[in-house]
């Protein structure tokens, strides 16, 4: 093969792969609901809970840089296609804010995630974005610093850690080494931790004030207030729980702006 013939091979190649990127990207980024074909390898994201409703797919090694607005905060179930293959949802465009990887998802709601997508990635058939190789440096992914903050909140909170939280754990684990147990002792001696473990009728009426306030902008009518107060009373609903579930009514979405 002479030099010639060896340059113009590079540059075919070179041009060949770049058009094909950029038609993946443009593929993933075309999305819409309906009953498409399921992927060999990929994911197929869902309206409503149990794999049920209109839905989009993307293949395994594609993303999602920002869901168009008829997708974006409207996916209530994921079903994954293929091995090893596993998606990761952010809850702002361009991959940014709180994230989490998960396999098959019956109901978003059940893990915080119901209706909080802009952003998606599709990892699996041999193509990742890097957050494998850092899953890794850990130990694997279950030892993932947000993993480990994830399920302390969980287990001792009953809620998912929110942004400030996480930011806060995740640095004590990579900078100062701590482990999952520390995470969880420090929450146990947490406030919320305390006043949950303590609860009463009273304190259980302002934490339901407070999150009116915070999400719907007014104070709490009675009847709403009561069903609150019983779930914090019973089943040791915390505010963030109210607040999520506020987000969720029909006075939310109405008067959030479109």
């Amino acid at each position: 093969m002479t030099s010639h013939e060896s340059v113009w091979r590079r540059v075919m190649f070179t041009a060949l792969t770049g058009l094909l990127v950029v038609a993946a990207a443009s593929d993933a980024a075309a999305q819409r609901f309906g009953r498409p074909g399921t992927p060999s390898a990929g994911a197929c994201f869902y309206r409503d809970a149990n794999f049920e409703g209109d839905y989009f797919c993307v293949r395994a090694g594609d993303a999602i840089e920002s869901l168009p607005s008829g997708l974006n905060d409207q996916i209530s179930s994921i079903r994954t296609f293929g091995r090893n293959v596993e998606v990761t949802v952010f809850q702002n465009r361009n991959f940014g804010g709180r994230s989490a990887r998960f396999g098959d998802v019956r109901n978003l709601r059940n893990d915080g995630w119901n209706d909080r997508l802009s952003s998606l990635q599709v990892d699996g058939g041999g193509r990742d974005f890097g957050r494998r190789d850092r899953d890794r440096e850990f130990g694997g992914f279950g030892n993932n610093p947000e993993r480990i903050v994830r399920r302390a909140y969980e287990d001792v909170l009953g809620r998912e850690p929110d942004e400030s939280g996480m930011r806060f754990y995740r640095s004590k684990i990579i900078d100062e080494g701590w482990s999952e147990q520390q995470v969880r002792e420090s929450l146990r001696n947490s406030r919320e931790n305390r006043e949950r473990s303590t609860m009463t009728r009273e304190r259980a009426s302002e934490i339901v004030r407070r999150a009116y306030l915070s999400v719907l902008r007014r104070e709490p009518d009675p009847a709403g207030a009561e069903g609150y107060i019983a779930r914090i009373m019973r089943d040791r609903w915390t505010e963030a729980d109210v607040e999520r579930e506020l987000r969720q009514s029909a006075e939310f979405r109405q008067a959030r702006p479109r």
